[in-house]
């Protein structure tokens, strides 16, 4: 292995530039909850449309 001088230590870099499991995991989560809002509008839309609510009485 190459010894580094600690001259050269200022030009390393770490990390990475991709996009981690807890990223994918949170953008997925928030799709979810987008489509099930839009199943649930597009439900609600279709029964006042369909004139078939539920009485509140």
């Amino acid at each position: 292995m190459k010894k580094i001088e600690n001259e050269n230590l200022d030009t390393i870099y770490g990390g990475t530039t991709t996009i981690s499991g807890p990223i994918i995991n949170a953008l997925v989560n928030v799709i979810k909850v987008l489509k099930e809002a839009g199943y649930s509008l597009g439900s609600g839309i279709r029964r006042i449309s369909e004139n078939s609510l539920c009485p509140l009485e």
